[in-house]
């Protein structure tokens, strides 16, 4: 199709959403809709000739709305094409098809998308960050290995005070009548950890009949509540191995937290040095309406989320101490770097595609973890549309993943990387066991 054949006018509204009308001219449609009767005419039977010598327009008469499909089908695609190439066109996603009118004039066509932001990418060569360097010692070695034992340990009830690990009972009562609704008995792990539920945080240093008065958030609303320790379980953590084996144990073990230590080094630097190193010298202004569209999904996901855990929302809300406003604005923050660096890594991937090279064994890799997992949850038992549906998103995805650290590899390559120290390696469960 040529430029030529269409005639288009856009607008753009205060979301920065642009609305396309194009019309295709009727000789161009009548064209495209000649193309699809010569393509179905030797698959159509009409009666009173062979097969295949039938003429078009009784073929039209009889096959209209089916060739009128296929062939606005085709357009639907050509037109936005050629405007694409033409006008250099950049829409973030596939553009929205919103009417489709067939008229004298030719067919007419409305279509809607969010532009691309125009920004610059850094020299890659200006950018310095630093890459943690963990220490991996003797201490390091014997915490890991008394978190090795405490996962098989038997947990028995303690009159002393919880540490960091332990297993807490209690029970969450609110001091007014409007709330008690939400009273229960919990069973948490007494953690450090600022991602942990306030009562996890509040679990440590604890014992039996303590009482801890927290505040949180429902509907809103600042609210009081009581933790009442019901329980304290610590591991029995029994070694009865030879201390020769033990030594064995700890040798290995130090090798593997060592390389353990190099790879979360090597994914710090990845997603979250270079992640925000990237989107902090980057220009951009996104889209307002696009912005808001995924500020929406995510947090409807976010809901479902807590749904498929068995949580309600404000439950949820209780247990870290936010209100829905303090999630909607971690939320704002989280959606706009990912849509920035989504952009930066297309740009990346458009101005370097010479230059990186994917791993398809990874992408295989990737790809046959995520199968056997879907198989695990009983991808054979499903529809066959919708295993193929699946099937197609595992590849997609394996393959994006794949792409998306051939991109990093190449930006790590290319940066100037230094070291610092960064303490004392901090193992965790998954460090123990991932690859052991």
């Amino acid at each position: 199709m040529d430029i030529k054949d269409l005639n288009f006018e856009t607008s753009t509204d205060d979301k920065d959403l642009v609305t396309l009308k194009l019309t295709i001219s009727k000789d161009a449609y009548n064209k495209e809709l000649e193309k699809q009767i010569e393509y179905y005419k030797p698959r159509v039977n009409v009666k009173g000739f062979r097969v295949g010598h039938a003429p078009n327009n009784i073929i039209l008469s009889r096959y209209r709305e089916a060739l009128e499909g296929a062939t606005n089908e085709v357009l639907i695609d050509e037109a936005w094409n050629t405007y694409h190439d033409e006008k250099n066109v950049k829409a973030m996603g596939t553009p929205k098809l919103l009417d489709l009118e067939n008229k004298d004039d030719g067919l007419h066509l409305t279509y809607e998308y969010y532009p691309i932001p125009e920004f610059n990418l850094p020299d890659l060569s200006s950018i310095s960050v630093e890459k943690n360097k963990y220490t991996v010692d003797d201490s390091v070695v014997e915490e890991a290995y008394k978190l090795s034992l405490h996962r098989f340990s038997h947990f028995n009830e303690s009159e002393l005070k919880s540490e960091i690990g332990d297993r807490v009972y209690v029970k969450i009562e609110f001091d007014d009548d409007a709330n008690q609704k939400y009273n229960k008995e919990l069973t948490v792990v007494a953690s450090d950890d600022e991602n942990e539920s306030i009562f996890s945080r509040n679990a440590v240093g604890v014992k039996k009949d303590d009482k801890k008065l927290l505040k949180t958030y429902v509907d809103g609303i600042e609210a009081t509540l009581i933790m009442n320790i019901l329980k304290v379980e610590k591991p029995d953590m029994k070694d009865d191995s030879k201390e020769e084996d033990r030594q064995k144990v700890k040798e290995s073990l130090k090798d593997h937290l060592i390389k353990r230590a190099e790879e979360r080094a090597n994914s710090e630097l990845i997603n979250d040095t270079l992640f925000n190193k990237l989107i902090e010298l980057v220009n951009m202004t996104l889209p307002k309406g696009y912005y808001e569209e995924q500020l929406e999904i995510s947090l409807n996901e976010f809901e479902r989320s807590m749904s498929s855990r068995g949580m309600s929302k404000t439950d949820f809300l209780i247990s870290v101490a936010k209100t829905d406003e303090d999630i909607r604005k971690e939320y704002e923050e989280n959606v706009r770097k990912q849509i920035t660096f989504d952009m930066i890594m297309a740009k990346l991937a458009e101005t370097y595609k010479d230059s990186i090279t994917v791993n398809e064994e990874k992408a295989k890799e990737y790809a046959n973890r995520m199968y056997q997992y879907q198989s695990y949850m009983g991808l054979a038992k499903l529809p066959k549309e919708e295993q193929q549906n699946i099937i197609n998103y595992i590849m997609r995805d394996a393959q994006n993943r794949a792409t998306s650290e051939a991109i990093l590899d190449y930006v790590k390559e290319h940066v100037q990387v230094s070291e610092k120290d960064a303490g004392k390696f901090k193992p965790e469960e998954s460090d123990i066991w991932g690859g052991y």
